[in-house]
């Protein structure tokens, strides 16, 4: 999903998604999730159920910031 997608979701915030049920089809869109980013999480949710939480947007950095500054396991170095 572009930025220029972005424009075309509903933005809201944390409180206020904490506040409803969550849209139709959520569940469905987390069980196809598999690996990425959270960024990449983000948008896709986005896509698939039109709502962007822009709260997330500095969480989600800093967790992808993290995944790819941390040192291999052990076993892989």
């Amino acid at each position: 999903m572009s930025n220029a997608d972005l424009s075309q979701v509903e933005r809201i915030s944390l409180a206020e998604f904490e506040k409803r049920s969550g849209p139709d089809g959520f569940q469905d869109v987390l069980s196809r999730i598999n690996g990425g980013s959270f960024m990449e999480c983000h948008k896709l949710i986005a896509a698939e159920t039109g709502i962007w939480i822009d709260d997330l947007v500095p969480v989600f950095q800093k967790l992808d910031a993290a995944l790819v500054a941390r040192s291999l396991p052990r076993e892989l170095s």
